[in-house]
């Protein structure tokens, strides 16, 4: 089975990616993509294209699900790009953000064909991760559009969608992962993973974050599932019902990245494929 990186989903559609290449999602079945990335890192998905992000090329996209491919500008970053978030609104606004190796982060506003720089207030130019928050609700202002951002030193947050950019106080470790609460415009929960200082927590909406005694020292995926939090360590696979107490699935397998899918399945992808495991 191929390694997974990255998990991407539409409502039609399931995407993986790695380091073996571009992968479709059949049911069980993991059908190959030819793509024109040397070095694969990471996919993207929306209603009407496919993104994967690595290098020489740093982003490429397709609008005809992987026949054709056509190279984005890339604003002078020449570093291979590690992560692609969508806004959760990209179909109505076209913004994206991308993650690069020492060129910082870029934003998108024509979903994917030109990138720029967006690095205000970024001191920590290799972007590791990036997660979006759910859309502020209908009447609320101001209407902040949050994201974050896991850096080699830190995490970085963005009211704005990417914008501009503060440092968190909190991990000064790579933060390799960043989990936000489905009710995060209530709660303010926002969890984020770390190489080697464990698992921090924010419940200020991600303005400051503490150390959760009770998780591994090395968090390399993490995910808000239904009521449920799910992370991963180079070994195996955690649940937590509150974020702070948190138990070993039983035949859960290590995973470097975790996404959850509308029919209430959790999504796990590493070195040994891509499973689905009911929540």
């Amino acid at each position: 089975m191929p390694i997974v990186l990255s998990i991407a989903q539409t409502s039609g559609s399931t995407w993986v990616a790695g380091p073996e290449g571009l992968f479709q999602v059949d049911g069980t079945e993991l059908n190959v993509v030819a793509q024109p990335q040397q070095e694969l890192a990471c996919c993207a998905v929306t209603e009407e294209r496919v993104l994967v992000g690595g290098a020489p090329h740093g982003i490429a996209f397709s609008l005809d699900d992987g026949a054709d491919w056509q190279a984005s500008w890339m604003d002078g970053v020449s570093g291979p790009v590690l992560c692609i978030a969508p806004d959760p609104q990209v179909a109505a606004s076209g913004v994206m953000l991308a993650g690069s190796a020492e060129g910082g982060i870029l934003r998108t506003q024509n979903r994917g064909q030109h990138w720029s720089v967006s690095n205000f207030g970024i001191q920590d130019f290799t972007a590791l991760c990036i997660t979006w928050a759910p859309v502020a609700p209908e009447g609320a202002w101001p209407a902040w559009e949050v994201v974050f951002a896991g850096t080699e030193s830190g995490i970085y947050r963005s009211p704005n969608g990417g914008r501009g950019w503060q440092r968190a106080e909190g991990p000064a470790d790579a933060v390799q992962a960043v989990a936000v609460s489905p009710a995060f415009h209530s709660d303010g929960i926002v969890m984020a993973g770390t190489e080697e200082e464990g698992l921090w927590r924010s419940d200020d909406g991600g303005r400051t974050f503490a150390r959760v005694s009770d998780a591994p020292a090395r968090i390399d995926a993490i995910v808000a599932a239904g009521e449920q939090w799910y992370l991963s360590d180079d070994n195996s696979l955690w649940k937590s019902a509150d974020g702070q107490r948190w138990e070993e699935v039983a035949d859960g397998s290590a995973a470097l990245v975790l996404a959850t899918t509308p029919e209430s399945e959790l999504l796990s992808g590493g070195e040994d494929g891509l499973h689905r495991i009911q929540v």
